[in-house]
């Protein structure tokens, strides 16, 4: 039980990043794998003043999947909901349409007690946001994007008109929604753009971390290809039995945060600055039209990143350039 040292993570959530406000309505959605996570957002919420209530739902399958309808109504009604679920709903119609309805959202997807207060948490948050944000408009310029890595991963796509976030941690209005732990700068691909091979080699969503490497061959944005071990078999399977769009490359992000770790769980690995991630699956809440029932994130450890002529990563080490 880390009651006490959650409880400083938990204010600062829900006064500085999510700017709770006295009278305001908060919904905390937790799982039963995640409830004392819930709890100590909860107890935060009151300390601020807000009415505070708390549903506990069942464990979905996968990440992208609809929360029940019950919680998806509660979602739209609240001022402020937390989402402290085991898979993320961040990716989902229900999620969308309650930030439309102007619910700010804080995600913590698979944070688990100690996260809370350890790694990634422990970041200066006034400093990463300067950093995630250089990336972003780094992103913004862009157009087209190469990506390599020592384990293979080599593949070229369009980002243009694609707009990049700062997951920093903050709210921000026009993405409708806060992560924690922090520290990203995702965008999505253009649609049908992506061509050549990522080897996913650190951790996947769904799929823990990995005992092997996951290599994905992508034809004009889609996975064509899934060639690994057991758990490639196991990706090649979710892929199979779900829709159309499962396959579709539907995000790409660059890890800025240097506190993270790499500890077989996406909340955090993805953060870590210098890493990239890509998703398949659903792209609508990037930007995107591509709509899937799943979203699963997958990091690769030492990547070479260019953007145009820029290189703004390099074997795994953010360039410094980036922060003058």
């Amino acid at each position: 039980m880390l009651d006490v040292e959650m409880a400083a993570a938990a204010r600062g959530i829900v006064d500085d990043c999510l700017d709770v406000q006295p009278g305001e309505e908060v919904l905390i959605i937790a799982d039963a794998k995640k409830e004392e996570v819930g709890r100590a957002v909860a107890r935060a919420a009151t300390g601020a003043g807000a009415d505070a209530i708390t549903m506990t739902m069942p464990l979905l399958e996968s990440h992208g999947n609809e929360p029940p309808e019950t919680v998806a109504e509660a979602m739209k009604a609240a001022d402020v909901a937390f989402t402290c679920t085991t898979h993320a709903i961040t990716h989902t119609r229900s999620r969308l349409e309650a930030a439309e309805a102007g619910t700010r959202f804080g995600i913590l997807r698979s944070v688990t007690e100690e996260m809370m207060v350890e790694g990634a948490m422990s970041v200066d948050f006034e400093e990463l946001r300067r950093r995630t944000e250089a990336v972003r408009d780094v992103f913004d310029a862009a157009s087209e994007v190469h990506v390599t890595s020592d384990k293979g991963t080599d593949i070229t796509f369009s980002v243009d008109g694609c707009s990049a976030f700062s997951l920093d941690g903050y709210f921000h209005e026009n993405y409708g929604f806060a992560t924690l732990p922090p520290g990203e700068s995702p965008t999505h691909p253009a649609e049908d753009t992506a061509n050549g091979t990522i080897v996913i080699d650190v951790s996947m969503d769904n799929l823990g971390q990995l005992t092997e490497s996951i290599s994905l061959k992508l034809e004009d944005g889609f996975v064509t290809e899934v060639s690994g071990g057991d758990q490639a078999d196991e990706l090649r399977q979710l892929i199979k039995e779900s829709d159309e769009n499962a396959s579709n490359l539907a995000e790409f992000a660059i890890g800025t945060n240097p506190k993270a770790k790499l500890i077989g769980n996406l909340a955090e690995d993805k953060k870590r600055a210098g890493t990239v991630h890509f998703a398949i699956g659903d792209n609508e809440s990037l930007g995107g039209s591509r709509e899937s029932e799943i979203h699963l994130d997958g990091v690769v450890r030492t990547p070479t990143v260019q953007l145009d002529d820029q290189v703004v990563v390099k074997d795994g080490q953010l360039v410094d350039d980036l922060f003058q």
